[in-house]
């Protein structure tokens, strides 16, 4: 699906904002960019996120666990059609966790929802590749 480029801009505005929120670990700001009925998936086991406070709740228990995070986004593809959009992103997480650097490559898709006044994450969906 074409996308315009207004949209297109205010869909990458949005993840900039959310690339740069989990740098900050700044829940708060995550939060707000999440719809009251937000859904996700994680890479974990057991990482399945329903609504806004479970979504808080798994942030700050990530967060707790590294003393740095830094979250990039690459080759993002981005659909629309009015007011629901979806992103597909190839990413990369950087963090230090008990003095030790890590990095996962994994990727990303997400849904969504226009709002008349901002584009809010509807839902969320990060996974590891395979390995072997």
């Amino acid at each position: 699906m074409r996308v315009s480029e207004q949209t297109r801009e205010q869909i990458m505005a949005v993840l900039r904002r959310m690339t740069e929120a989990m740098g900050r670990k700044d829940v708060e700001s995550l939060v707000a960019l999440a719809d009251p009925e937000f859904r996700a998936f994680g890479t974990g086991a057991g990482e399945k996120v329903i609504g806004r406070e479970a979504y808080r709740r798994h942030l700050e228990r990530g967060f707790a666990r590294a003393e740095t995070v830094a979250l990039d986004l690459s080759d993002v593809r981005i659909g629309a059609e009015g007011t629901v959009a979806w992103v597909m992103a190839d990413m990369t997480c950087r963090f230090v966790s008990g003095g030790v650097p890590r990095t996962r490559n994994g990727r990303m898709t997400a849904v969504l929802r226009g709002t008349g006044h901002a584009w809010v994450f509807a839902q969320v969906h990060c996974s590891l590749p395979a390995e072997g």
